[in-house]
């Protein structure tokens, strides 16, 4: 069985290997309409992250200043979607990866090594 799996540097099947950059597995998706939300795209990614990341001691808040410029990443994705060009930003919070496409859609990786162990990993090692 093979999972979708994706690095820095686009989308593969292959498991990585000693030399290979990190591999990550997708474990949620979201779709926002912002023009039907009053929502800004920055705080649904933030309740994107909240919702797979589970802050511990009840935490409800997440900054992202500490990770990524909310106003630049606003700024890039607004400005692709207007152009249609298909741009998307990724950064890493606490290890998982986070991509931001022009198109609305949050997608949130965790890395495959963090799984192993967790019984969540969907390719197991041969």
């Amino acid at each position: 069985m093979t999972a979708k799996t994706t690095s820095w540097f686009g989308s593969t099947t292959e498991q990585p290997g000693p030399s290979s950059p990190p591999q990550y597995t997708l474990i949620a998706s979201e779709t926002i309409d912002l023009e039907s939300s009053s929502s800004e795209l920055v705080t649904e990614v933030v309740d994107a992250l909240i919702d797979v990341i589970k802050p511990i001691a009840g935490q409800t808040t997440l900054s992202l200043y500490e990770y990524v410029n909310p106003d630049a990443l606003e700024d890039i994705v607004t400005a692709s979607a207007t152009k249609k060009s298909d741009d998307e930003v990724r950064f890493t919070v606490e290890n998982y990866l986070v991509t931001v496409r022009s198109d609305n859609t949050i997608l949130i990786y965790e890395p495959i090594r963090a799984q192993r162990g967790t019984g969540r990993n969907p390719c197991p090692a041969s």
